[in-house]
């Protein structure tokens, strides 16, 4: 009988990639599993309370669930309080529910609360960890946030008003060309607006390339932050192969890198050139540091700032005042009765032969209240964006480990009874009161040193679209919006939160159906008298 050494077998270089892979990999588990059984019964007893975990994996399968933040914020909340911690393998994860104990924590802790979690998704595979907003707290992102105060800050803000009155009528002119397209054209003119500011670049088109991008590379960042990937526990499976089993993460990956890479280098490319070639016909955010910096001298360091900190700009600046107007229109849809006060305010104080511009702002209170609870009612980013502990802190009789992440459950803070009498009543006047209530703008654009640099540039850019939308066009349920609030139990439900999309970073709106036309004669002469 033959018999077969093992020095016969033939290992080609692949099988011993695969081989070194596995044992990695198992390495990686037993080290994990070790780690979990010897480290994590350390922690569990001080940690904040968490839902049922399965033995290994923890609460990975709560991270797939939809409407997180509802569940958080009301079943959990009434189990568990309002300190809510979340275990994966390798991760612990921190839900806090109530603006007093987000303040105290992001607000005064910021010495240890201002980085953000290694997310090796998000940010090594997606390549997002070089945007502002998921850069970890360190220098570099202290430049980035620097360079773009010097465009953002108030004063620089209140100096875009042009742009804002302009992109506004190009607004209500596509709404009244095609007004069942209304999300769309939200989509296109808000993103037009911050390529123009960033880029210096007109967007008229309705397919627009670098739009087309921007809205791809999100859509993958929104699966990315509202799924569960092991590699985020596991960061060695990062060097897997696409094509091996298991390892689809890889091209969700790739594709959604490649989307945020185009977008980032051609819209910076095409200002460089033009600024290198001394031809800039628009001048632009980008345009003003290159030349400040030295043109085509600019060091390879102030380059890169200027690349990211702009595709920062146009990605969050986009997205978000988009999803602002989408909810604006779905809460006038069902609430018409606030709609037409907002409509008498503008009418008794700018009159019907112009739009509502910037500086009427502060005459217009009624307008402010009603974007402000809108706002409170639909937060743009639910579960706010990760914060990460960088010390161990204790907290209401809890520990906090170091390298905890943080999320501040913005959805909580803004229907906390507490705060907001009847939260689920769409009520403008609470922000009318001799004592106001709590901005909702306080919390939805971040807490401490990670507070969004856009925040008063997307401000005003919701608040001008919107009081336009007002001034000139009546917006009305459809019979299908009507059916569906219904069936959630009617305008002031509980359940309304359904209406937004259940997964995901953004709290977009769903798609809906309503009635969006002019409030007379006079509204069409005002559209047809306006010049941009």
């Amino acid at each position: 009988m033959a018999v077969i050494s093992t020095f016969d077998i033939q290992f080609t270089p692949i099988h011993i990639l695969l081989v070194a892979l596995t044992a990695a990999c198992c390495l990686v588990l037993v080290g994990s599993i070790c780690w979990k059984y010897f480290s994590i019964p350390l922690q569990s007893a001080s940690l904040p309370p968490s839902p049922p975990q399965h033995w290994f994996w923890g609460n990975k399968s709560f991270l797939n669930r939809p409407y997180r933040h509802v569940l958080l914020g009301t079943e959990y909340k009434k189990q568990l309080g309002d300190i809510i911690s979340v275990v994966t393998p390798l991760r612990v994860t921190v839900y806090i529910n109530t603006m007093e104990l987000v303040t105290e924590l992001l607000e005064k802790q910021t010495a240890s609360t201002s980085d953000r979690p290694r997310d090796v998704m998000v940010n090594e595979i997606l390549g997002w960890n070089t945007a502002v907003g998921f850069h970890k707290h360190d220098e570099r992102h202290k430049k980035m946030r620097r360079v773009l105060a010097s465009a953002l800050h108030p004063t620089a803000a209140r100096s875009y008003a042009p742009q804002h009155l302009n992109k506004t009528l190009d607004f209500l002119r596509k709404v009244a060309g095609k007004p069942e397209s209304f999300m769309e054209i939200a989509n296109q003119v808000s993103g037009a607006f911050i390529l123009r500011l960033a880029y210096g670049y007109e967007s008229g088109a309705e397919n627009d390339p670098f739009l087309a991008m921007v809205h791809g590379s999100f859509r993958y960042l929104s699966k990315a932050t509202s799924t569960y990937f092991m590699v985020n526990d596991f960061p060695v499976l990062k060097h897997l192969p696409s094509w091996l089993p298991g390892a689809g993460f890889q091209r969700f990956g790739k594709e959604g890198r490649e989307l945020r890479l185009r977008y980032a280098d051609e819209t910076f490319n095409m200002v460089f050139d033009q600024v290198c070639e001394g031809r800039v016909e628009q001048p632009s955010y980008v345009s003003g540091l290159l030349e400040s910096k030295g043109g085509a001298n600019a060091s390879r360091e102030d380059i890169d700032l200027v690349k990211w900190s702009a595709a920062s700009l146009f990605t969050a600046g986009s997205t978000t005042t988009a999803a602002v107007i989408n909810a604006f229109i779905l809460m006038m849809a069902l609430h018409p009765e606030a709609a037409e006060e907002a409509q008498a305010e503008i009418d008794s104080v700018i009159g019907r032969e112009r739009i509502p511009d910037l500086h009427d702002r502060s005459s217009l209170p009624y307008m402010e209240a009603l974007l402000q609870e809108v706002m409170r009612m639909c937060p743009v980013v639910p579960l706010g964006l990760a914060h990460l502990t960088t010390d161990d802190i204790d907290f209401h009789g809890y520990r906090i480990p170091k390298g905890t992440t943080i999320h501040p459950n913005i959805w909580a803070i803004l229907h906390d009874p507490n705060h907001y009498s009847s939260p689920h009543k769409f009520n403008p006047s609470r922000f009318l009161k001799s004592t106001p209530d709590s901005d909702p703008r306080k919390f939805i654009f971040g807490f401490g040193r990670r507070i969004c640099p856009g925040s008063h540039v997307a401000n005003n850019s919701s608040w001008i679209m919107c009081a336009g939308l007002l001034s000139v066009f009546n917006i009305r349920a459809s019979v299908q919006l009507d059916a569906k609030v219904r069936n959630l139990g009617g305008r002031e439900s509980e359940r309304l939160f359904q209406m937004f999309i259940p997964h995901g970073l953004f709290g977009d709106a769903l798609p809906f159906s309503c009635s969006i036309t002019f409030r007379d004669s006079a509204a069409l002469a005002l559209l047809e008298n306006s010049s941009s």
